[in-house]
């Protein structure tokens, strides 16, 4: 198994590779709950410069039946933020007739993920990481690592946290600011409501699950 760390990094990166976008499937629906998420016929790739996280040469996502993933804030204290992130993805996937692909955990469902505040592992020059343990047939997320003393707006704290949740979806780093997955953090102040997809956001996204043949992303649990 290999141990893997995607981070929110706060000083400059090289530009990212060009994935390759090979990917044509016909149309297809899958019944989730009392909603159905039907995969268009012809999905464009991903955008240029926007990474996808895959093992091997095929891309990672979540199974659609196993949404919504269930995350414990792991501190009351950021409840706000995390409500704030969730609902950041939850709105931005409406459009492909998804209703929730996060939820908060509670007695009656256990969290597939839970937050790591003030974690020790996180390096001091990061704002978070998401941890991650893969193989030829799964990619696990371990855990999501932030630091609860980072002296940043709440919003801020809202974007942190969505491009985190991001990465858990399967989407890697873009390279155009303004898109959510921007890999730097924003340097001007954010309020909660400021922090929304792109529309490039959420091109790739739209491209990542209309993929069939995936490695599928578990969490801890599974």
């Amino acid at each position: 198994m290999k141990r893997l760390l995607l981070a929110l990094l706060l000083p400059p990166l090289a530009v990212a590779r060009p994935e390759p976008h090979a990917w044509k499937l016909p149309i297809t629906a899958r019944e989730h709950a009392n909603w159905v998420f039907t995969v268009p016929r012809d999905v464009p790739p991903p955008p240029d410069r926007y990474e996808i996280l895959r093992t091997g040469n095929r891309p990672c996502h979540i199974p659609v039946e196993r949404t919504p993933w269930r995350i414990n804030v792991g501190d009351q204290r950021y409840w706000p933020i995390l409500d704030r992130a969730m609902l950041t993805w939850n709105v931005g996937v409406q459009p492909l007739g998804m209703t929730y692909l996060f939820l908060p955990a509670d007695q009656d469902h256990p969290p597939d993920l839970t937050l790591k505040w003030f974690d020790p592992q996180l390096p001091r020059d990061k704002a978070a990481a998401t941890w991650w343990s893969t193989g030829l047939d799964v990619a696990r997320v371990l855990g999501i690592s932030l630091d609860g003393a980072f002296r940043v707006p709440e919003g801020n704290m809202v974007q942190i946290l969505s491009h985190e949740l991001g990465h858990v979806l399967g989407l890697g780093e873009s390279q155009q600011p303004g898109d959510l997955m921007y890999y730097k953090t924003p340097t001007q102040r954010l309020s909660p409501g400021d922090v929304r997809l792109s529309q490039r956001d959420f091109e790739a996204l739209r491209w990542l699950y209309a993929q069939e043949y995936y490695t599928p992303i578990r969490g801890p649990r599974d």
